[in-house]
């Protein structure tokens, strides 16, 4: 440790006679931003860990807590009136909820731990979350992640997919909902069309 400082001195000794004594001022002012520099990307690895740590705990849900816990993101973010539908009978929905202007939000889980969710499941969700249930906002969730032709599908037809990765940073505190829309109608009772399993 030493001989570091040693070297060091000497080294900025040999560069002021060189270069000049506004060379250190220079040199103090590109070390701290390096160290800077160094400290943002540590912190950032940390977080990064922290969101993965928090997201492996997803694979340890059943369904119907996957469920729940996306209703308690929707509270979170200040939405109203947040319903876990989910089970038989739910009309192709697992949670209802209304935004804090009113709008409709339709929720769609799917907790698979090994395979993709793909486009038939959500041309199913589209038929239901507009139609029966009225919904401006549609939003499909997986613990896992959606084939190309199902983000495709969904994509073209106003469902905002989230997967694994999206979910991370929604569980991280990034709101992801869109710019949410004025209600099409007035606020209505988001209760379930059938089934009474509810938050």
């Amino acid at each position: 440790m030493a001989f570091g400082g040693v070297v060091l001195v000497v080294m900025v000794q040999v560069l002021v006679e060189l270069l000049g004594w506004w060379t250190l001022p220079l040199g103090l002012l590109v070390a701290l931003a390096a160290v800077g520099v160094l400290l943002t990307i540590r912190a950032s690895r940390i977080r990064e860990i922290g969101r993965r740590a928090a997201v492996a705990v997803l694979d340890t849900l059943s369904p119907a807590g996957f469920e729940h816990h996306v209703a308690d993101l929707l509270t979170r973010d200040g939405c109203r009136r947040v319903r876990v539908v989910g089970g038989r009978g739910d009309g192709g929905v697992d949670v209802l909820a209304l935004t804090p202007r009113g709008a409709r939000i339709a929720v769609q889980c799917k907790h698979y731990r090994s395979r993709p969710v793909g486009p038939s499941e959500v041309r199913d969700f589209n038929g239901c979350a507009w139609t029966d249930h009225r919904a401006d906002i549609a939003l499909m969730v997986t613990s896992g992640r959606f084939t190309a032709a199902a983000a495709d599908f969904g994509q073209r037809h106003r469902i905002q997919m989230v997967d694994r990765e999206l979910l991370a940073r929604w569980m991280a505190g990034e709101r992801i909902l869109p710019g949410i829309p004025a209600p099409r109608r007035s606020p209505v009772d988001v209760s379930p069309t059938s089934g009474d399993a509810s938050r």
